[in-house]
């Protein structure tokens, strides 16, 4: 049972027990049809054997009344020769013995049942009081025109050789096809060890990422692996990025608040207060804007479910739904375009995030009408993203400057400047493209490819 634990726990010792039992079965199996072959050929030849024996007896034999007689020299000696191990007889009717070969001197008395005209019998017997098995064939004759005697002739040969044929071919048999097994067997292990190597590798490679001599996992590996691997590195590589963005933003986060604590540890509070108190008010409201520009910053997280795919149409709807409440004082013409079989693998936050601030920024800017397009890509992973206004639309220098943080292209409507910041940053985070082209009818249409 230990054993058996053992092999199960593993992969290579499942498979390497399955295939033994069926190549073990597939011996016993495939052994024994060719014996059963084999002897069923030896007995169909020693069948046509003892029935010449028969034609011969039936040549030389001659009536006598109503009995047979045969000539005391027969042409095959063994009949003529005691203990030879072939006996020929002939029985009447009633079963009696009316001659008998001189190789039948010393065997027990011999019982047969007669056999009608033209009936044949083969079979095994074995005779009371001797050890050894015969091969007998049977066959009924009518002796006569007038009166039709009916007799019985017989047949008896030791078994014995024909049993040791059996034996040695199955000694022979059992030993190539052992042979054969065990070569098997080591072509198995070579496989089995051929076709695990690519998770050998795989094991490796997560080695050399848990010492650190490596950030993702290198290698050829199979087709069927490939799914795995690429979204181990993908997760290994948005682990590496969230973990310098945190740090990125507790140093931004650091390095923000010094000036404004150095302003506060310059304060003086003696006399008049209320220049110190206005500092003190000014500079912890930029504290306070400092935060929360840092916080929005660490809301953009890396994809958190790259495996398990979220349905895009419902997310979208929701979010149009809250925009027509938001700007209901400037209602606009809404087209959208997602199938309900469209997938995103990634963060739900991230892709709420993504169409809400894309959306926002259409129905802020826009002149009342509004596309947004979202499809699966051929590939069945990428998923690309194409929101349209009739806005004012954006040059190129005017584009670059928007994605940065607290940059707005307009300054009249409200806002801090960060949603298409916070765009970039997703669409970076997930390796994908971001793409903005003013148009010639006017407007702008961005598309996002994650």
């Amino acid at each position: 049972m230990r054993v058996m634990a053992l092999w199960s726990s593993s992969l290579k010792g499942r498979l390497a027990l399955v295939t033994s039992l069926v190549l073990v079965g597939f011996v016993l199996l495939i052994s024994g049809v060719l014996e059963h072959a084999y002897r069923t050929s030896l007995d169909e030849a020693k069948q046509r054997e003892l029935q010449l024996y028969i034609y011969t007896l039936l040549a030389l034999a001659e009536p006598e009344g109503d009995s047979l007689v045969l000539p005391p020299e027969l042409p095959e000696q063994r009949f003529n020769q005691p203990d030879s191990g072939l006996v020929g007889a002939v029985i009447n009717g009633e079963g009696q013995i009316v001659w008998r070969s001189e190789s039948a001197l010393g065997m027990p008395e011999l019982k047969f049942y007669p056999l009608s005209q033209g009936q044949q019998s083969y079979m095994q017997v074995a005779l009371p009081g001797d050890v050894a098995n015969y091969s007998s064939f049977r066959q009924g004759v009518a002796w006569g025109l007038d009166t039709e005697h009916p007799f019985t002739f017989i047949v008896l040969e030791d078994a014995g050789p024909l049993q040791a044929q059996i034996g040695q071919f199955r000694s022979t048999i059992w030993r190539w096809l052992g042979v054969c097994a065990l070569l098997l067997m080591l072509a198995q292990w070579l496989v089995l060890r051929w076709g695990f190597a690519p998770l050998r590798v795989l094991a490796h490679a997560l080695r050399e990422i848990q010492c650190g001599s490596s950030d993702r996992l290198e290698g050829s590996f199979p087709r069927e692996l490939r799914p795995l691997t690429d979204n181990l590195n993908l997760l290994i590589e948005n682990e590496r990025r969230q973990r310098e963005k945190t740090r990125h933003t507790l140093a931004d986060l650091a390095h923000s608040l010094k000036t404004p604590l150095a302003v506060l540890k310059g304060l003086r509070l003696t006399g008049d207060s209320q220049p110190a108190f206005k500092v003190l008010t000014d500079q912890v409201q930029r504290m306070d804007s400092i935060i929360n520009y840092q916080l929005q910053r660490a809301v953009t997280s890396s994809p958190k479910s790259i495996l398990r795919g979220i349905p895009v149409a419902p997310l979208m709807y929701k979010i149009l739904d809250a925009l027509e409440k938001v700007y209901r004082n400037k209602p606009s013409d809404v087209r959208s375009h997602c199938s309900e079989k469209t997938l995103f693998y990634g963060d739900e936050g991230d892709l709420m995030e993504l169409l809400g601030n894309l959306l926002d920024n259409a129905y802020k800017y826009g002149n009342g009408r509004v596309d947004v397009t979202v499809e699966q890509m051929p590939d069945g992973h990428n998923l690309m993203v194409r929101v349209v206004d009739n806005g004012p639309g954006l040059d190129r220098e005017t584009w670059k400057a928007v994605t940065q943080r607290g940059v707005r292209a307009d300054q009249q409507q409200p806002g801090q400047g960060i949603g298409l910041a916070v765009v970039v940053d997703i669409v970076e985070s997930y390796q994908g493209h971001i793409n903005a082209e003013s148009l010639s009818c006017g407007g702008t249409a961005i598309t996002v490819t994650l």
